[in-house]
């Protein structure tokens, strides 16, 4: 009682304290703070439930100092951590700090449990675990699978901003991670309701950062995301799209564009070939080129008018002929010293060349050659009417092959890129075909992340390991520089750095903090090389420095361990096969969603534009790679409306065979899109989102509001309804812009 008793000093101040309870207020505030356990009440609302503990131990408190009637101070026993608590500018501010001689050890953090989400009295917790979801706490399917999916998020990663959105009757409250770094939620389904806790770890390399948390009150949950929002412009974290436009004006050409995956890596395609029996007969004639085993069993002892070339035979033979001149045509390894980009470029153009020298009777003009692009492509997109088209290939081969279809499509006003990533390195004949993770050896080894435990953190799905972003940066900048000049292209697509993959490195002592800088740093660096436009994946709040548009927030990956989807080829919840390497199954194939995919991540009334309230006019979005807008086709229409709605761009994979027509469903798909997409970007995309809401009770008719006074309506039911006197159809969007425009659009049911 001692410390308590001291504090009469201060008995003139309008504050109480007592052993259980101290109180923070202003003219309209009252906060009554529990220091020992943290409970926290604010005017009429439960802030916090009971739940502060270090390493799982409770805690006293001693030298509580009341400082003014909005500020206090104490220490937290036996662990010492200092407590601060603020009222500042309608905001609470709690700071947790470790002492500066305390000693941790390595692997031994010190756990701070500092939040309970007082369910009880919680009706709905808004969570950006992805755009957005809204969570009724009762719902016990939501509980189930939060505790499932999401116990043991952190929330640079995982969550995609680090502020939570919790809903009290008409009022909300606001939960900012100032420090978002080594923190971890965790739920749990124990009660009929969802409950969640949220821990911070100290640890030996973070130990001299203070945890901060800032809580806010609203009277909309919209108003945690439009905080956060200012709160990054306040700290300058915040770049306006028409900011990076300035200084790339190639961004023009993202804006309104659909994005587009292109797959295959090799020269040739089944569509460049003229004379198949001529094509077989001479490539088995040919005794300077390996042939497959395979191709030798199946291919080699077919004669015409005897045998026929089935689809898989034409398949097989020119997939032989591909893998024949790689192996005729080797690029070396990368080394230290040379990144080997102009070698595999001079390969692919030898390749090409001796080719062209030995087999074009059999073949189109070499013009018109191309797996992942051809000119043919090129001119059905135009046909179709596109004329507005991020492309993507999924390694920079294709380019390499053919550089002047790269020209071409930058001729029509498109954007060109390639992905390319510096996330994971493996050693040489690992996955040869893996591209951008063939980095050297000593590069893989010297950079590897090292873990509290000592061991090498392992890389992507188990293969090498992963590597700090802070590492061999002159490497990584002349081979992204080398890409770009012999791929020609005008944008590229950076895979991880923009996830906010955040991970200590106990090799040279790199805080989760440190790492989300080397990533942004990396990332300016390539934004600011030429006029290129950088994107990346997901486009985390924490990393995006130098982007202008991301993949993965609009549809996030889901069911990663459901046997069905990934191994079940009977079920139509299947994803597919990572095969053929042409054309994946798993990317073009249909599938259906299950429950719970289905309800809880794309039923409308569940979604909600958390990011775009915060990024809409600073990072453009969209779905997942994995899951573009024609995969699912139970709730294609749901998640076309939601995109539409959000003012996010269609995402649509395309191969060789399917833009063979102007009228392929594929390129009829991408000019549906483009229809209401392309002109309501162009008029929003620089305007943030500043409304969103129910236009009935169900959630089947909802809305956004932009800062220029325009909305989007969305109609997600079975029967027209009206808005502001204008019909809307079911299945479909109107868009009123402040231009004076009035957009329809219905969404297509597979």
């Amino acid at each position: 009682m001692a410390a308590l008793t001291s504090l009469s000093f201060f008995a003139i101040l309008p504050f109480s304290a007592s052993a259980q309870t101290l109180t923070l207020s202003d003219h309209s505030n009252q906060i009554a703070i529990s220091p020992q356990d943290l409970s926290i009440r604010w005017n009429d609302l439960v802030i916090n439930s009971p739940s502060l503990s270090v390493n799982e131990q409770a805690q006293t408190i001693s030298r509580l100092t009341v400082d003014s009637p909005t500020k206090a101070h104490w220490v937290l026993q036996p662990s010492k951590l200092r407590v601060n608590a603020v009222l500042k500018e309608q905001a609470l501010e709690l700071s947790f700090a470790v002492p500066k001689k305390t000693k941790i050890k390595r692997n031994q953090p010190i756990v701070l449990r500092w939040f309970d989400l007082p369910q009880k009295c919680t009706d709905t917790l808004y969570l950006p675990f992805s755009e957005g979801m809204r969570i009724p706490v009762d719902n016990k399917m939501w509980a189930n699978y939060l505790t499932k999916n999401h116990s043991g998020a952190n929330t640079t990663q995982d969550l995609k901003m680090p502020f939570w959105t919790v809903q009290q009757g008409k009022k909300t409250i606001s939960y900012h991670l100032v420090n978002a770094t080594n923190n971890s939620l965790t739920f749990s389904n124990t009660m009929p309701k969802v409950d969640m806790l949220a821990d911070h770890r100290f640890t030996t390399l973070n130990k001299n950062q203070a945890f901060k948390v800032r809580i806010t009150l609203g009277d909309n949950w919209m108003d945690g995301a439009k905080a956060y929002k200012q709160w990054r412009i306040d700290h300058h974290q915040s770049t306006t799209l028409a900011e990076k436009a300035k200084q790339t004006p190639q961004l023009a050409r993202l804006i309104g564009a659909s994005q587009v995956y292109l797959f295959g890596k090799t020269l040739i395609s089944t569509d460049d070939v003229t004379d198949w029996w001529g094509l077989k007969n001479w490539y088995f004639s040919q005794d300077d080129l390996t042939q497959p085993q395979v191709a030798i069993q199946e291919i080699k002892p077919l004669t015409k008018g005897r045998d026929w070339l089935s689809r898989y035979h034409k398949q097989l033979l020119v997939d032989s002929l591909n893998a024949s001149l790689q192996l005729k045509f080797l690029a070396p390894a990368p080394s230290q010293n040379n990144n080997a980009i102009a070698a595999q470029y001079q390969a692919a153009q030898r390749q090409k060349h001796w080719l062209l020298q030995n087999a074009s009777q059999y073949l189109v003009s070499p013009d018109r050659w191309g797996q992942a692009l051809s000119l043919d492509m090129l001119d059905n997109m135009k046909k179709a009417g596109l004329t507005k088209l991020w492309l993507g290939f999924d390694n920079w081969m294709p380019a390499f092959y053919q550089p002047q279809v790269i020209d071409t499509a930058k001729q029509l006003g498109y954007l060109v890129a390639t992905y390319d990533s510096y996330n994971t390195a493996i050693p040489k004949g690992l996955n040869d075909g893996w591209l951008t993770a063939q980095l050297p050896d000593q590069m893989r080894e010297q950079c590897a992340i090292e873990q509290a435990n000592g061991e090498k953190k392992t890389g992507f799905r188990g293969n090498g390991y992963y590597l700090n972003p802070n590492c061999e940066l002159d490497y990584v900048k002349q081979r992204v520089e080398d890409i770009i000049q012999y791929g020609r292209f005008n944008s590229l697509f950076l895979d991880v750095d923009a996830t906010a993959m955040a991970r200590e490195d106990y090799r040279d002592n790199s805080s989760e903090s440190d790492m989300l800088n080397a990533f942004n740093q990396r990332m300016n660096w390539i934004a600011k090389q030429g006029n290129l436009v950088l994107g990346s994946e997901d486009g985390n709040s924490l990393t995006t420095t130098g982007i202008a548009f991301a993949h993965g927030l609009e549809t996030v990956g889901f069911g990663w361990t459901d046997k069905e989807m990934k191994h079940d080829q009977h079920s139509p919840y299947f994803l597919g096969r990572w095969y053929p390497d042409q054309k994946p199954e798993f990317f073009f194939k249909s599938a259906q969603v299950k429950e719970p995919y289905k309800t809880l991540l794309f039923s409308p009334q569940f979604r909600v534009p958390l990011y775009q309230v915060v990024f809409h006019d600073e990072v453009i979005n969209s779905h997942h790679w994995h899951s573009d807008s024609l995969k699912f086709t139970n709730v294609q229409a749901e998640r076309d409306l939601i995109s539409m709605l959000y003012n996010t761009p269609p995402m649509v994979h395309l191969t060789r065979d399917e833009a063979n027509s102007p009228d392929s469903p594929r390129l009829k798909a991408l000019a549906h899109y483009q229809q209401a997409y392309t002109p309501i970007h162009e008029q929003l995309w620089d305007k943030p989102l500043t409304s969103f809401k129910w236009l009935d009770k169900s959630g089947q008719v909802q809305q956004t509001s932009f800062s220029d006074g325009s909305t989007i309506t969305a109609n997600f039911g079975s029967k027209s309804i009206e808005s502001s006197g204008v019909k809307v159809a079911p299945h479909s969007i109107l868009a009123q812009l402040s231009n004076g425009r009035q957009i329809h659009w219905q969404a297509h049911h597979p």
